[in-house]
Formats: structure tokens, sequence, C-alpha cells
């Protein structure tokens, strides 16, 4: 596979669409993607971080912490996992502070894990992402105070709340947060 060309297609803040030439087997096609990047194949590692945030307060049993947020591509409410991008500059764990306590109030407490990074929809989009599994603390009464420009409630769950919701098929679950869901679900217990 060859890349022969790329141009961009929109001029948008966040997002932009590209169309990309290529020639494959003596075959030329195109395909168009969305990036957050200005120039598409000369990107940073990581644009992303997706949290897995497990609620530690002392003298309670752990909880995970899933939000419910509008998103417009979707046009409704969707259940996730705090995530956010990554500043210009920003460190992967800076990163991860800051959604969270955006996104849920709470406080990170431990870092167990941060993810190389994933692609979640590479047909679609060059978008990395990197998986963070995080221990938080907090007041669980601030939890569904988000930002004023963010409609997020977040939803702490045990382990029968999480299988509740994995086996809910009317609820929109995001992808990602589906398969931690269901690996929680599995393991017969929230650890």
């Amino acid at each position: 596979m060859k890349i022969l060309r790329v141009r961009q297609l929109t001029q948008q803040r966040w997002l932009n669409l590209f169309v990309t030439d290529y020639q494959h087997n003596d075959h030329e096609g195109h395909w168009v993607f969305a990036s957050r990047h200005a120039e598409p194949y000369k990107s940073t590692p990581e644009d992303a971080v997706v949290i897995v945030p497990i609620l530690r307060n002392p003298g309670q049993p752990p909880r995970l912490v899933l939000i419910k947020e509008f998103r417009v591509p979707i046009g409704d409410y969707i259940y996730g996992l705090p995530a956010g991008l990554i500043d210009e500059g920003e460190s992967v764990e800076s990163a991860i502070h800051r959604e969270i306590k955006e996104e849920t109030g709470f406080d990170v407490v431990k870092i167990h894990r941060v993810t190389q990074p994933v692609y979640s929809s590479s047909g679609l989009t060059d978008e990395a992402t990197v998986l963070a599994f995080i221990d938080v603390v907090g007041d669980e009464r601030i939890a569904n105070q988000p930002e004023k420009s963010e409609e997020i409630e977040a939803h702490l769950l045990d382990y029968e709340g999480i299988c509740r919701i994995v086996r809910d098929r009317s609820l929109r679950i995001d992808a990602k947060a589906w398969l931690i869901l269901h690996h929680y679900e599995l393991l017969g217990k929230l650890e």
C-alpha cells in the first residue's frame, strides 16, 4: 500500500475530514477519514485518554465510575467512560488528572496502567487513544456537578450495577465502555 496524496476537505477547530489517494496492487483508490491533526500520518502518538476509574473511598466497596452524556453525532445520551483530548504539550498523566476532575469531581490517587496508543475506529479516524486504569477518591455528592459547558452525569456502579447495564439492550453504550463492563462481568467482581 502506498499513500500518494492527502487533501484536507474541511476547516474545523477540533476535527477535520481528509481524503487520501492510495495505490495498491496496480489499483488506485480514495479514502475519506477524520483526523484531529493538521497533517495526518505525522501525528503525535496519543490524541486522547479514556479513563477506567474505580472509586475507592475508605470503608466503602469499590465502584466503577461511568458517565452518561449527550453526544451530538448520536443525537442522544450514551453511557461511556470519562475521556478527553490531551492538550498540546500536556502529559498523559496530567490529562488523566484534569479530565477526571472536570468530568466527575473526583481526585486521582493511583494510576495503575496506561496502555500504548490504541485505535477504536481505524476505518474512520486516525485518532490514537490511551486507556488509563486508575483509582479515585472523593465526595460522591459532587460527582454529578459537571462544568456548565458539558452535559455529563456520573454513575457509580457496584458489580450488580455493572451487570445490569451491560445486559440492558435498550441502553446506548460506548464500545470501549461496554468491553470494560463485560470484562468486570466475566471477572465476577469489581477489582
